[in-house]
């Protein structure tokens, strides 16, 4: 009987902690993303207002499912999943205002290739 116990607060630790993740992808963008605009003032702060929305449907989705399930497993998992996103996405934002990023593409390499379609082929080039 413990260990079935202890099964079950396995399972609603993980599901709560990829419910999370999957509210952040449903609200935000990647942390990479984020990081590309950090500097830009406005997307910066509607990043922060998802990120809120992605930290309240989370939280409250865990209540739920901790009340339902009479375990506060669902609110563990919920919250070291919130606490690392997070980190993560502030991070990022702040990484892109330290390096001036406001858009995908930095200034000097748009200026090096010229046009969309240069910076892909410009990019593929670098990687391979």
């Amino acid at each position: 009987m413990a260990s079935e116990k202890k099964e079950v607060a396995a399972l609603l630790l993980m599901t709560a902690s990829m419910m999370t993740l999957d509210a952040y992808s449903t609200f935000q963008s990647s942390p990479w993303t984020v990081e590309n605009f950090g500097a830009d003032d406005e997307k910066a702060r509607t990043c922060k207002e998802y990120l809120t929305h992605a930290v309240g449907y989370s939280t409250a989705y865990s209540v739920a499912a901790a009340w339902l399930a009479k375990s506060y497993w669902p609110v563990v998992g919920a919250g070291i999943a919130n606490g690392y996103l997070i980190w993560l996405y502030l991070r990022a934002l702040e990484r892109g205002r330290e390096s001036g990023s406001t858009d995908w593409v930095k200034t000097e390499t748009s200026q090096e290739y010229g046009n969309i379609a240069d910076i892909g082929i410009g990019i593929g080039v670098e990687v391979f």
